[in-house]
């Protein structure tokens, strides 16, 4: 089977390997399609971690950890699954997923509905990240909510707060064909963020909720002027910030901040695709192979994708 390998920043190649053996409580998956991380795909092949550890240079399927596909065998062990069956992968419970087929735990895939397809659930992994972070507040009906930044997990956020019966969903950005997919997936008012005046009447007006999924600083700062009850970090910046104290004084706001998902999270979004509450294809910009895989991460540095898909 063929996998991609990144061996150190910017060394790609296509290599050839062995189809794995599922164990008694795995199962072996023929992967049909993989999303692009933006975040994680672009900062690996450029180099550009400075406080994490854990990467993995030199392993097949690395970086992939958001994917689709069929169930080929199960281990003796597995009784809730069979072949055929359709499932979404993280990068819980096996290898990495850019390659043809991978090896995963049974209790930690989601099983799908066979009529969506591959492509709109291989996102799914991102809209568990992003749900995990947003269920660190546990009501959202009748709520405001204001969401920092319209990147694909900013897209997420707004569906899932809406699916969770949020009253009404701001969203903010800089770029105007975001704000315009924002408002396609849900969100009730746009504000471009370079509009000072637009945001210190909404600094005033405040909301209940807000959900940062820029991970700019700046916007960080800005959005957390509007919170009046909670702040929830979804994106990731490294480094350090500062954040105006007051606010946090005067609203008694609780800040949230969420790292990854679990399988219970994943399972959730598929259900919700399968029930139509989240829409994911108008997120998918671009479609390639494997071969086309260096131009996709350098289309996320250059800011034309939302999300891209890979068919192996």
């Amino acid at each position: 089977m063929r996998a991609i390998l990144i061996s150190e920043p910017k060394k790609f190649q296509i290599i050839e390997r062995s189809i794995p053996t599922p164990q008694s409580n795995e199962i072996l998956i023929n992967v049909k399609a993989v999303s692009l991380c933006n975040q994680h795909d672009w900062k690996v092949n450029n180099g550009l971690y400075k406080e994490l550890a854990y990467l993995e240079y030199g392993v097949p399927g690395f970086p992939g950890h958001e994917g689709a596909g069929v169930v080929v065998t199960t281990g003796a062990e597995v009784t809730a699954l069979k072949p055929g069956d359709h499932v979404v992968m993280s990068g819980l419970g096996g290898e990495p997923l850019y390659q043809e087929y991978v090896t995963r735990k049974a209790n930690l895939v989601a099983k799908a509905n066979p009529t969506i397809p591959f492509e709109q659930l291989a996102v799914s992994e991102l809209f568990g990240c992003v749900h995990r972070a947003c269920c660190k507040v546990e009501n959202y009906v009748g709520k405001s909510v204001l969401v920092s930044g319209c990147g694909a997990g900013g897209l997420a956020a707004i569906q899932i707060a809406k699916a969770y019966g949020a009253r009404k969903v701001i969203a903010t950005d800089v770029q105007e064909n975001r704000l315009e997919l924002a408002a396609e997936l849900g969100a009730n008012e746009t504000i471009n963020a370079k509009n000072k005046a637009a945001i210190t009447a909404l600094q005033k007006q405040g909301v209940n909720i807000v959900i940062e999924c820029s991970g700019n600083k700046q916007a960080y700062q800005a959005a957390l002027l509007a919170a009046r009850d909670d702040f929830i970090v979804f994106a990731f910046s490294e480094g350090n910030i500062e954040l105006p104290l007051w606010p946090l004084f005067d609203h008694e706001l609780t800040i949230h901040n969420s790292k990854w998902l679990t399988n219970t999270d994943l399972q959730k979004i598929v259900d919700f695709i399968g029930t139509g509450k989240i829409k994911t294809e108008k997120m998918i910009s671009r479609r390639c192979s494997f071969e086309e895989y260096p131009e996709a991460v350098a289309a996320i540095g250059s800011g034309e994708i939302v999300k891209a898909i890979m068919l192996p």
